[in-house]
């Protein structure tokens, strides 16, 4: 009798691991049919971003582009119509303004037309303007001449003064603000940089630039990166036109590469930038319990506050797969089924992302799924229908 009991007992434990082992494989078979579906996330590292600037020297006078990475290779945009050269840069709105340099201390405000090269004359602004520059936080253009600090209308292109530079001998060859509306400027005479109060226009040495700057140049920020730049002129070791990164807390260049194949001298430097809001952080609702096996819907809501289509990144919590989905307009409900192969408590994760890859912080949902005693033997059902030998195995156990 205990002989019997103990043949049985062992006949149902190899049974129930061998049942188990198709379990593995089938969850696993599974998971590869669905991984198949899902999209491969990768950092996408960017070639570099096309700026804009006005060939001085040179000549002959020409407005071109180039690949922030590859300065060197100078793309010619269009001719320019001005009597003068083009002195100073600046990106406003999508839109590429410049300052003409004037002898006679009377500077037109222009739009350069960054696909054409067509030029549009806003209006004279009664100075001699060398640089230009654009603050997003107040709206308010600005322009300086070697020895001053001007507001510019935008409508008429008229400057105002601000006020003298605190430099003795100060030749400001170019301004620029960052994205948070500080302003910088370069200065010839003591090749340094210099923090710019906008409306006083006194100025506070960062540092010196270890170079010996002249003629034509600007400065320009990458506003989207907060990265600060040079296309500068040197005439240290025979004339070189360069590219540079600036530390705005050293003043400490970074030589990117040389502008153009020859000595070449670009002014009127301006870097295209979208400042950009992230959509809001998903809403998530749904049922926070179930069943295992039982599908259930659930929803996910993010608006983006420019309007632009949002792409949701969604782990259910039970494999380490990350879903992409969209892209679907701002705001609209995005509605999903899912169902759980197994008990436990899960994390919903879902975050949004726009369609200038900025992205929201990180929701979640925390849902419950308790052991369902009926959940195996439907599965052992499916298993017999398969495996019609595992039953008759389960009856030859009865028998003993």
């Amino acid at each position: 009798m205990h002989q019997r009991i103990f043949h049985k007992s062992l006949a149902l434990l190899f049974i129930i691991i061998l049942i188990f082992s198709f379990f593995g494989t089938v969850i696993s078979f599974e998971y590869n049919e669905k991984s198949h579906n899902q999209f491969v996330i990768k950092n996408i590292i960017g070639q570099g971003k096309t700026c804009f600037g006005y060939q001085a020297f040179p000549n002959p006078d020409l407005i071109v582009s180039f690949d922030i990475d590859n300065p060197e290779a100078l793309n010619t945009i269009g001719t320019p119509i001005t009597s003068d050269k083009i002195a100073g840069g600046t990106w406003v709105d999508g839109v590429w303004w410049c300052c003409e340099y004037s002898s006679i201390s009377n500077s037109k405000i222009w739009i350069i037309n960054h696909l054409t090269g067509d030029m549009t004359l806003i209006g004279e602004s009664g100075e001699g303007l060398n640089g230009l520059a654009y603050d997003d936080t107040t709206g308010i253009m600005y322009a300086c001449s070697s020895t001053h600090l001007f507001s510019i209308n935008i409508s008429t292109g008229v400057a105002t003064m601000v006020g003298p530079f605190d430099i003795s001998g100060c030749v400001m060859v170019g301004i620029a603000c960052d994205g948070y509306g500080k302003m910088y400027g370069e200065d010839l005479h003591t090749d340094s940089l210099y923090l710019i109060d906008p409306t006083t226009a006194d100025t506070t040495l960062i540092g010196p630039f270890g170079l010996d700057f002249n003629y034509g140049q600007d400065i320009a920020f990458d506003k989207e990166t907060g990265v600060c730049y040079l296309s500068a002129f040197t005439v240290d070791d025979g004339n070189e036109g360069a590219l540079y990164i600036c530390n705005i807390s050293t003043a400490e260049l970074t030589k990117i590469g040389n502008l153009g194949l020859v000595p070449t001298q670009i002014t009127g430097f301006a870097i295209p930038y979208n400042f950009n809001d992230p959509p809001s952080d998903p809403i998530i609702n749904g049922p926070k319990s179930g069943k295992v096996g039982e599908t259930y819907y659930y929803s996910f809501t993010s608006s983006d506050p420019d309007g632009d289509d949002i792409y949701y990144h969604l782990c259910w919590g039970d494999k380490e797969i990350i879903y992409i989905y969209g892209p679907y307009p701002s705001g609209e409900k995005l509605i999903l089924p899912y169902n759980w192969s197994d008990n436990g408590v899960f994390i919903i994760t879902c975050w949004a992302r726009d369609t200038n890859n900025d992205t929201s912080e990180i929701s979640t949902l925390e849902v419950s799924i308790p052991r369902n005693k009926f959940f195996l033997n439907t599965y052992l059902q499916l298993y017999f229908k398969q495996y019609p030998m595992l039953e008759r195995l389960i009856c030859l156990i009865k028998v003993l």
